[in-house]
């Protein structure tokens, strides 16, 4: 079991990683695509830039840091909320961060992704190919025992 856990912290991680990757090029790319850049801009580029690569070379992430930051749609942004009011001297926990400057009401939230659903016959289907695929085991006899 601790084999999957380790592995589903793994996938959110770079999940994560990657997320926070999309959301540092898509502010470079607002930036650019501005008819006139101002430097306020440009330094609040730079910061989030600081935060990723702080994120992304130095902290380590509690498997707790990485789902909450995933709750947000831009999970860059929630953390450099984290990163200007962070009173730690030498931590930066996001878990209490977050918290403490109230991120859920002041930033969007991601989408909710459900699983996508199967219709009976699908799953009907996939069972039965499952049980070819693993028949079960034949009993062993006793020798003719008659109990």
């Amino acid at each position: 079991m601790k084999k999957i856990e380790f592995f589903a912290e793994q996938e959110a991680k770079q999940q994560l990683l990657n997320a926070l990757d999309q959301n540092l090029l898509a502010q470079a790319k607002e930036l650019c695509a501005e008819s006139s850049i101002n430097i306020i801009g440009v330094y609040c580029v730079q910061g989030l830039a600081e935060v990723h690569c702080y994120l992304k070379t130095v902290h380590q992430f509690e498997p707790a840091e990485v789902e909450a930051l995933l709750q947000f749609a831009d999970p860059l942004q929630a953390a450099y909320l984290c990163w200007e009011e962070n009173s730690h001297k030498y931590s930066f926990p996001i878990c209490d961060l977050l918290e403490e400057t109230q991120a859920k009401d002041r930033l969007p939230l991601a989408e909710v992704k459900l699983p996508k659903r199967r219709s009976l016959r699908q799953q009907l289907n996939a069972a039965m190919k499952d049980a070819r695929q693993h028949p079960p085991k034949e009993e062993k006899t006793h020798g003719g025992d008659a109990r």
